[in-house]
C-alpha cells in the first residue's frame, strides 16, 4: 500500500493548522488513472511504496493573496536550504533549484491555478521535521490552542498518512514529466 512521504505529511499538517477552514477540494497526493496513463514520471505515482508529491487547494481563505504568500514562503524555505523540497508549481510558474528557486514559466498542460503542487526529494521519505516557512527557528514550545501538531515535527515512526482520505491528485498535469528545463 502506498504512503505519502513524511515531509509531505508534515507540510500538509502545517498548512492545515494555519488554514484550518481552507477548501480541500483540489487537495491530493496519490496518482489517479490520468497520471498513470499520461505520465510515468509523476511524483504522485508511488516509487518503492512512497508518493513524493502533494497538491494543496489554492483557496486557503477569502483572500487569494494568501496562497501566493504561502507558496512564496515554501519557495524561500527551499531556497534557504531545505533539500526535501524538489520543486513547486503554481499559477503557471515553476520554482526549483535549476535557477536558484527563481520562478519561471511552467510549460505543462495544467497551469496549476486551482491548486499548488509540491514535489519532494527522497530526503523527505522519512524526514518529518518542521518546515521553517518564516525563516525563524521554531521550537517545541510553540503551540496554538486546538491545533494538532503546530510547532512540532510529526513523529518519524508514524506510518499513517494523517487525514489523506486516500485522495488522488485532481489535476490533469503530468507534474514532473511536463517540466520544461528551458
Amino acid at each position: 500500500m502506498a504512503k505519502l512521504c513524511k515531509a509531505g505529511i508534515q507540510l500538509r499538517e502545517q498548512i492545515d493548522d494555519e488554514f484550518s477552514q481552507r477548501d480541500r477540494r483540489s487537495d491530493g497526493w496519490i496518482a489517479d488513472a490520468r497520471h498513470f496513463a499520461n505520465s510515468s514520471n509523476s511524483d504522485h505515482i508511488p516509487r518503492d511504496g512512497v508518493v513524493r508529491a502533494i497538491d494543496i487547494d489554492a483557496n486557503l481563505n477569502d483572500h487569494p493573496e494568501a496562497t501566493y504568500a504561502l507558496v512564496e514562503q515554501i519557495r524561500k524555505c527551499a531556497k534557504r536550504g531545505d533539500k526535501r523540497i524538489k520543486y513547486i508549481i503554481y499559477d503557471g510558474k515553476i520554482m526549483s533549484p535549476i535557477l536558484n528557486w527563481k520562478p519561471r514559466r511552467y510549460r505543462g498542460a495544467n497551469p496549476h491555478r486551482s491548486h499548488f503542487h509540491i514535489s519532494f526529494t527522497t530526503l523527505g521519505d522519512n524526514n518529518s521535521k518542521w518546515f521553517d516557512l518564516t525563516g525563524e527557528r521554531h521550537n517545541a514550545k510553540r503551540s496554538k490552542k486546538g491545533s494538532r501538531k503546530l510547532g512540532k515535527s510529526i513523529s518519524s515512526s508514524s506510518s499513517s498518512d494523517l487525514s489523506s482520505g486516500g485522495l488522488g491528485c485532481k489535476c490533469d498535469c503530468k507534474c514532473r514529466s511536463s517540466i520544461s528545463l528551458a
